[in-house]
């Protein structure tokens, strides 16, 4: 027989703890924020006030440009005398030196004329000889009735050793370089004692120190042009000048230096001038006045441009100009720039 009983179930402990840690975790999940420190809010970069820019400007004004050469020239004698052998031969001597002052007719050089002076005595006993042989048929035809052709062929033959005596002594005199003024020798050969000289070569140059022009041969030649006026500096003080020859009007048979320059006469030279002195020149090729002037550094060319930096209501902006005259700093602008604008210069 089974008899009924009732049952009562009792929960284990266990799981009541189980609930109210799973209920804490939530709670300290849900908080967890607080468990660290608060964030700082962050602010705003100070906003930083540029600074004021500042240039340094040229105001543009008007003035007067000249676009100038400016060198130096040389005094030289326009009265000078190149001295040559017309055959070449040995040289003997040469007598003088650059810069020795000279009287007309005085010995400079020489050749070497040893081998003449011996044919120049055997022809003067050679002329010797026939001058007798003359005389002795002239006595004979005068007095004795003689051969007039006998007379003839004598005196023919002194005639001929007359010649030939004047010949040599005419070469002999060609061998020696004479001066034919008095002046300054202005150069001198460098050819050695012994050495061979060429026919119309160049041995010594002799120039008349009272008759001189300034003269100058440089690069800026091209510049000059025949009847051009120039200013002449000559210690310290200023003279008016033209020029009276260019490479173009030079002779022909000039030097070669002399075909390569100009020649400037000087108007009212009331100062002693020296061969080889020098004197500044200032020759003016082009001038305007009341023109706008800037300064040459001002303008920059890039690209095929040339433009300057004007300030322009306190903006920085680039101007296109067109030049014109031009001097070693500064230029003539003709168009792009008013009077009174501001170029910047930095």
């Amino acid at each position: 027989m089974f008899s009924n009983k009732n049952h009562v179930f009792l929960r284990p402990a266990s799981s009541s703890i189980a609930v109210v840690l799973t209920a804490a975790f939530l709670a300290a999940l849900l908080s967890g924020c607080y468990f660290f420190p608060k964030e700082e809010e962050v602010l705003a970069p100070p906003i930083k006030v540029p600074d004021e820019i500042s240039y340094n400007t040229v105001e543009v004004k008007r003035g007067t440009i000249e676009n100038v050469v400016r060198c130096t020239g040389t005094f030289v004698s326009v009265s000078q005398k190149d001295l040559y052998f017309e055959k070449g031969d040995r040289l003997k001597e040469i007598y003088v030196n650059q810069g020795d002052k000279v009287k007309k007719g005085e010995l400079l050089a020489e050749l070497d004329t040893e081998s003449m002076a011996t044919d120049i005595q055997l022809e003067e006993i050679a002329l010797k000889r026939a001058q007798i042989m003359y005389e002795d048929a002239k006595t004979r035809y005068e007095i004795e009735g003689g051969s007039r052709k006998e007379l003839d062929l004598a005196e023919l033959d002194l005639e001929s050793e007359q010649i030939k005596l004047d010949r040599l002594k005419a070469e002999l005199q060609r061998s020696k370089l004479v001066s034919p003024i008095d002046g300054v020798v202005v150069y001198v050969s460098n050819t050695k004692q012994g050495e061979y000289v060429n026919a119309y070569q160049t041995i010594v140059r002799v120039a008349d120190p009272d008759k001189v022009q300034l003269m100058y041969s440089d690069d800026k030649v091209s510049s000059f042009k025949l009847g051009m006026k120039a200013t002449v500096q000559i210690n310290d003080k200023e003279y008016e000048a033209e020029v009276v020859m260019t490479p173009t009007e030079a002779p022909a048979d000039a030097d070669a230096q002399t075909k390569n320059s100009v020649q400037l006469k000087i108007t009212g030279l009331d100062q002693k001038v020296k061969l080889g002195q020098t004197a500044a020149i200032i020759l003016t090729l082009e001038k305007k006045e009341n023109v706008i002037v800037i300064p040459k550094n001002l303008i920059t060319n890039f690209g095929g441009r040339r433009f300057v930096h004007v300030l322009n209501n306190g903006v920085r902006e680039e101007r296109d100009i067109e030049v014109g005259i031009q001097s070693s700093t500064d230029v003539e602008v003709v168009k792009g720039l008013k009077e009174g604008e501001l170029l910047i210069s930095d």
